[in-house]
């Protein structure tokens, strides 16, 4: 399991300089910007905001063991599955994610970007989990993708089909010698 020095080194005055600048990470179909690690009342939080491109897939279904997740639409429209139900948000529209609840979301457009602003409580490893499924990139394989979510299951928990294969694949990508890229 990875620890603590997975963790970006940024205080929240960085984190908040960096909401306007260039994106913490992209994808080929998203771009990321850390907002805040330390919330107000100095509690630990992940806060992001995703622009997600037009035609943006669903991650799998997943929870969070020990957080919970507020989302606001700010531009676009979002599909998010909760539970098995389908839920259109638009801009100016929030939903609360309490731990443990099964879910995913993606742009709701073919043709328009989307923008979500979300929290994420308590942080945990959320950012660590974050910043190094951006070091795997847009070609990360079964392999790499089952590798991450094993050693960030403390916060990221694959089910259905694919959470099923997660112990057994990841097993395999440690026996071929894979590891996460090193944090830079």
């Amino acid at each position: 399991m990875n620890t603590d020095h997975d963790i970006p080194k940024l205080n929240r005055h960085q984190w908040e300089g960096a909401s306007e600048a260039t994106p913490t990470h992209e994808t080929l179909t998203s771009r990321v910007w850390y907002l805040r690690s330390i919330d107000n009342n100095g509690e630990p939080i992940h806060e992001q905001r995703v622009e997600y491109l037009p035609g943006s897939p669903f991650p799998p279904t997943h929870y969070h063991p020990d957080q919970d997740e507020h989302f606001e639409v700010e531009q676009g429209e979002m599909l998010f599955v909760i539970d098995g139900t389908e839920r259109v948000l638009g801009v100016g529209d929030t939903i609360e994610i309490p731990r443990g609840t099964r879910h995913k979301a993606k742009n709701a457009s073919s043709t328009d970007s989307a923008v979500v602003r979300w929290e994420t409580r308590p942080a945990l490893r959320t950012t660590a989990f974050f910043t190094a499924a951006a070091r795997l990139g847009d070609n990360a394989g079964p392999l790499d993708s089952a590798f991450l979510a094993r050693e960030y299951r403390d916060v990221f928990v694959t089910t259905g089909f694919i959470g099923l294969l997660v112990p057994v694949v990841s097993r395999i990508a440690r026996m071929l010698g894979r590891t996460l890229p090193p944090p830079t």
